[in-house]
């Protein structure tokens, strides 16, 4: 396994998916995005993969301990969950959360209320949860699941998880412009979000390969690089 990190300062340059056109489109400005990213490679195993998680957990800790980052920011779970049936009463009574604990413990997850919400002719149940910074190797077990469906932020924003605001963050993930409407269009979250100082962050893995990118407005990386 071989673990390394990346600092870009242009998200546009490093995902050439990330249109500058599109952007300004969207927004009315082209934001200045940066990133950071842990990455993996020669991941041939499951106990490798889930290694590089906890590096992953590790680095991320690190850059916002020594920052002081963590003073300022606070992490929060993003999750979305299909509704295949809408007469089901399991799916009903586990929602989010409830379907989330069958597969993983989420002691310390400070859960937000469940929204029905709907794109695409695709209805969700959707949810976002606070949770420390100790608990990040568990939000990435969680995300690296399923990245078109459950994303970390981190953002300055006390009151994120209140139902409006689930509202608000859920149509900027999942929303006409993507092709795939049922998957989080992770170029409008950062577009929107990121400028007002939340991070957003994003989990790509391939057969022997895993990344973690936290895409930040480009201030932050000055605050970084110092």
């Amino acid at each position: 396994m071989k673990c390394w990190n990346e600092v870009e300062e242009d998200a546009f340059s490093y995902y050439k998916w990330f249109s500058k056109d599109e952007a300004i489109k969207r927004v009315g400005n082209l934001p200045n995005l940066s990133l950071f990213s842990v990455n993996g490679s020669m991941l041939f195993s499951s106990d490798e993969k889930n290694q590089f998680k906890e590096v992953c957990g590790t680095e991320i800790k690190q850059v916002f301990m020594k920052h002081d980052l963590t003073n300022v920011y606070k992490f929060y779970l993003l999750a979305a969950i299909e509704i295949k049936d809408k007469n089901s009463k399991i799916e009903k009574y586990q929602k989010v959360w409830k379907a989330l604990q069958t597969k993983w413990k989420l002691e310390g997850f400070n859960k937000g209320p469940e929204v029905e919400m709907e794109v695409g002719g695709t209805t969700f149940y959707s949810s976002i949860a606070e949770f420390c910074l100790e608990k990040l190797p568990d939000a990435i077990e969680i995300v690296s699941s399923n990245p078109k469906r459950f994303t970390i932020i981190a953002s300055k924003n006390n009151d994120i998880i209140a139902e409006e605001n689930v509202r608000k963050i859920f149509k900027k993930a999942f929303n006409e412009y993507n092709k795939w409407k049922d998957e989080i269009d992770y170029f409008n979250l950062s577009i929107h979000l990121c400028p007002k100082d939340d991070i957003v962050f994003r989990w790509g893995d391939s057969l022997e390969e895993a990344e973690i990118a936290a895409i930040f407005k480009g201030d932050i990386l000055t605050l970084l690089n110092s």
